[in-house]
């Protein structure tokens, strides 16, 4: 099976890290292109300056974190954008999925807190449960 467009989700964490690894070896073996995503949870909550702040803090967070993996990429001469969405992780990553054709995603088996991923079920499952194409969970 050949995945030319494959959608990666970063979130900063260790697991996303090795998924992101996974990416640059799947992405060379089949001339693949990568898209990462990284998306700002806004359950913070308020409209406060430092709910906002918050927010542009984590923003900021995420750049750093897309850069340093866009230019591994780059040096590895694959294609690659990168992508900072606001809203609910599972969602957007689903909304992205299902809606720009890829032929693979690739996320980590955990993200940034795993106390909330027993109150609410964790990103992943649902992006498994709800995407229209493969889903790679690297641990």
């Amino acid at each position: 099976m050949v995945f030319s467009r494959i959608l990666v989700a970063i979130d900063g964490s260790e697991s996303a890290k090795k998924a992101f690894t996974k990416s640059i070896c799947l992405a060379q073996k089949c001339s693949s292109k990568l898209d990462l995503v990284h998306v700002v949870s806004c359950e913070l909550g308020g409209d406060s300056a430092t709910t906002f702040e918050l927010i542009e803090q984590l923003q900021t967070k995420a750049k750093l974190i897309l850069e340093e993996y866009r230019q591994v990429a780059i040096k590895n001469n694959i294609p690659i954008e990168v992508m900072i969405k606001q809203g609910d992780p599972a969602q957007i990553i689903i909304e992205i999925a299902n809606t720009e054709n890829y032929d693979l995603i690739i996320t980590g088996s955990r993200g940034m807190s795993a106390f909330k991923e027993l109150l609410v079920g964790s990103v992943t499952l649902k992006v498994i449960h709800h995407v229209n194409c493969p889903v790679m969970v690297v641990r």
